[in-house]
């Protein structure tokens, strides 16, 4: 939960200072309660600060630990920014970790399960004691009994996690820059201001009053996402994801996180089947499936999954796989390459053919997959995905039954319509594709 937070306050501050020396920032803890050995804590969190390029992080010992009553905090916050020569504050408060158990009914038995949560809550103060943002992160594991986790690992990990989380939604990145229609263009800071290669910028059109001429109406359509390309100390070089800038046009871009895409496709995978004894058929068929999922939608290094559904007459499929590659821009922002790799578990489920069995049949095949896919956006969030794979993977010849009186064992060939089934060497997929940012 992230409580109210002036967040124009910010940008203005950092617009003020990013042509500057960066603001100097100092970590307090006003954990009263002492749960966890705050000086870790505070050094995790600095070195994430340090990490973004942000803030020049102060260390001030003994003195970032708070004992004071809530009405004495901003005068003992002025005091220590007077002394370190501090520009923001991050007040930290890690309370103990609530634990609590629950009892479930499964397969017979009572089990117990313990879960156990860390809350962490960064308060940001002005050098005068300002309250500019607040922000809350949480941090749970889950696990049935014995279960004793680490609390002061999770209670770390929720601080690094609110550190991190804070630059993007409290201190986000902003500039002010004339766009061009190209597919790589120049933006006015670097290295030394924050910048970092890969970062993600959302751009809108900026206007310095009404607007008086049709071209200046014209500089209003600007509007996109952007990502860092590549970076020098006071200059980088960005690539447009999607959206559209107008040439000439004066633009505002301000990080935000990273996009996403989300698909739904047709899947037509090709099998190698062998048929039941008694029964004729080809060698081969086609599995028709829906496929969705969801990916990275930045170029460079891209990682997603999906959930496949579908099968042959007499046979049904659920797959689940995963991917990793890279996205490639062809055509910026419109047209995309995705390469990448991955593998997936199929399970396979058949009718039967004898009416003395209680079930379907089932069986499990896993497989390695290499994928290359074109994208193609024809709005700035809603396109198109069109690809082909090659698979190698296992066969599913030995299928497992059970009878009336709840015996499991293995299917004769004459129960079943397969005796065996296998990935083909290649599939080919089709459908939409939505970015998400």
């Amino acid at each position: 939960m992230r409580f109210h937070a002036s967040i124009l306050v910010i940008v203005i501050f950092l617009a003020g200072i990013v042509s500057a020396a960066l603001p100097r920032i100092g970590v307090v803890s006003i954990d009263s309660d002492d749960f966890a050995p705050d000086n870790l804590i505070l050094e995790a969190v600095r070195v994430e600060l340090i990490r973004s390029g942000r803030f020049e992080v102060a260390d001030l010992d003994s003195v970032a630990y708070l004992n004071v009553s809530p009405d004495l905090l901003i005068n003992r916050l002025r005091t220590i920014a007077s002394d370190e020569n501090l520009d923001i504050f991050l007040a930290l408060e890690i309370p103990a970790a609530e634990e609590y158990d629950r009892t479930v009914f499964r397969n017979d038995s009572l089990i117990t399960y313990r879960s156990v949560t860390v809350d962490v809550l960064g308060r940001f103060y002005t050098s005068t004691g300002t309250l500019i943002g607040t922000i809350r992160n949480t941090v749970s594991r889950e696990d049935k009994l014995p279960f004793a986790p680490d609390r002061y690992r999770l209670a770390l990990t929720c601080a690094e996690q609110l550190a991190a989380r804070s630059i993007l939604e409290l201190f986000p990145m902003e500039v002010t820059f004339t766009a061009s229609d190209s597919q790589v263009f120049n933006i006015p800071i670097g290295r030394e201001q924050g910048i970092s290669n890969g970062m993600i910028m959302a751009v809108i059109a900026a206007s310095s009053g009404i607007p008086i001429e049709i071209s200046e109406y014209e500089s209003l359509r600007s509007r996109g996402l952007i990502q860092i390309s590549d970076v020098g100390n006071t200059q980088s070089r960005a690539r447009l994801l999607s959206g559209y800038l107008v040439n000439g046009g004066t633009v505002t871009a301000i990080e935000q996180s990273a996009p996403a895409i989300l698909f739904m496709e047709y899947n037509l995978l090709s099998m190698q089947v062998e048929h039941g004894e008694g029964l004729e058929g080809t060698d081969s068929d086609w599995s028709n499936n829906i496929r969705l999922g969801v990916e990275t939608g930045k170029w460079g290094l891209s990682f997603g999954g999906g959930l496949r559904a579908g099968g042959l007459e007499h046979s049904s499929s659920l797959g689940i796989d995963l991917f990793a590659g890279t996205r490639i821009p062809l055509s910026s922002p419109s047209l995309g390459l995705r390469l990448s790799g991955g593998g997936e578990v199929t399970f396979l489920m058949q009718d039967v053919r004898s009416d003395t069995l209680a079930s379907s049949s089932s069986a499990i095949c896993v497989a390695a997959i290499a994928d290359a896919s074109m994208e193609y956006l024809f709005s700035s969030h809603l396109g198109i995905q069109l690809g082909i794979s090659g698979v190698l993977g296992t066969a599913a010849d030995s299928w497992t039954v059970q009878e009336y009186s709840g015996k499991v064992r293995d299917a004769e060939p004459d129960e079943i319509y397969y005796t065996k089934m296998e990935h083909g060497p290649f599939s080919i997929h089709a459908g939409l594709i939505y970015m998400i940012f």
